[in-house]
């Protein structure tokens, strides 16, 4: 089994993905920002190597790769909203910082990076869809082109280096311990605002169509990504499926059993009209096909926010 370190483990993907390599038998250590112990993990915290801070920090990075021999870079500054009004801090502490983590594991030999990446705002405006991972890369936002960015520096690294890879650009990633402060995530978001009684915002007509997929069926397939001998170093996770706004609206009205306010908006300028993944290379080369179906999905995100 691997020795994995895992940045951002603390978080709503992350501590899911510690938990399920944790099961497997890989040993696990966590870097997290955070001064406490977060909720997400607590239970875990027994079983886990907890170091902490900035994925930046290269020194830092140097002490504690040491024994490493996969990496799983999932901690990133910024969301969409937050990369585009900032994107000088996004490009300084997600681009900079993850080449600082690169230079860090190459000197600390480590053997592979699995980067959790998105499939959501790499490939724009699609040309075709389902989309597949030969789709051409053109992020219309700054959050699509610092992960752009960093995909390509992978590469860079491994043809220069001899730092392997693997990449996995996740849809619209949903379900429980997702982080409801960040204004990322629209069904975690939507459930909330039931729950509290308060209206439902959506930006546009309701019609933009997304990928949607629960957040243990991402686990499964980073856990898949950690023996992956194969030669493709891209996979898109998702559902493969589409539902628009209106759709996912009438699938939590129906799990919550209520009747929210909802107000339209006008529609945003980095919003893509449509975007649904092929997952076919998953299903074929890490024999990966996701297990949880929306409406099973917001039943189990819905159950666990009406505990909080």
């Amino acid at each position: 089994m691997a020795k994995v370190f895992i940045t951002g483990g603390t978080g709503f993907i992350g501590s899911h993905i510690v938990e399920l390599l944790l099961q497997e038998g890989h040993q696990i250590t966590v870097l997290t920002s955070n001064s406490s112990i977060h909720p997400n993990i607590q239970h875990l915290q027994s079983k886990i190597q907890i170091l902490r801070g900035d994925f930046g920090n290269h020194q830092l990075m140097l002490q504690y790769l040491q024994d490493t021999d996969i990496i799983v870079h999932i901690a990133w500054t910024t969301v969409p909203k937050t990369a585009s009004e900032n994107p000088i801090y996004d490009a300084q502490t997600n681009i900079i910082g993850s080449i600082q983590l690169l230079e860090a594991a190459v000197k600390a030999k480590v053997k592979k990076v699995i980067f959790v990446s998105t499939g959501g705002a790499l490939y724009g405006v699609p040309q075709y869809t389902p989309i597949d991972e030969e789709h051409p890369i053109s992020p219309i936002s700054a959050y699509g082109i610092s992960k752009t960015s960093f995909e390509r520096y992978l590469h860079f690294f491994y043809q220069n280096k001899g730092l392997d890879y693997t990449i996995f650009r996740i849809a619209n990633a949903y379900g429980t311990r997702q982080n409801l402060t960040k204004n990322q995530g629209v069904i975690g978001i939507w459930l909330q605002k039931i729950k509290e009684d308060q209206a439902i915002e959506i930006w546009g007509d309701g019609t933009v169509v997304r990928d949607y997929v629960y957040v243990t069926d991402v686990a499964q397939i980073i856990a898949k990504g950690m023996d992956y001998q194969g030669t493709k170093k891209i996979f898109n996770v998702g559902s493969g499926l589409g539902y628009s706004l209106n759709e996912i609206l009438t699938v939590c009205k129906k799990v919550s059993q209520k009747n929210p306010t909802v107000t339209y908006l006008d529609g945003r300028s980095f919003d893509v009209p449509v975007n649904v993944l092929s997952i076919q290379k998953a299903a074929e080369e890490l024999d990966w096909q996701p297990n949880i179906s929306i409406e099973k999905g917001v039943q189990a995100t819905w159950d666990w926010l009406t505990t909080l």
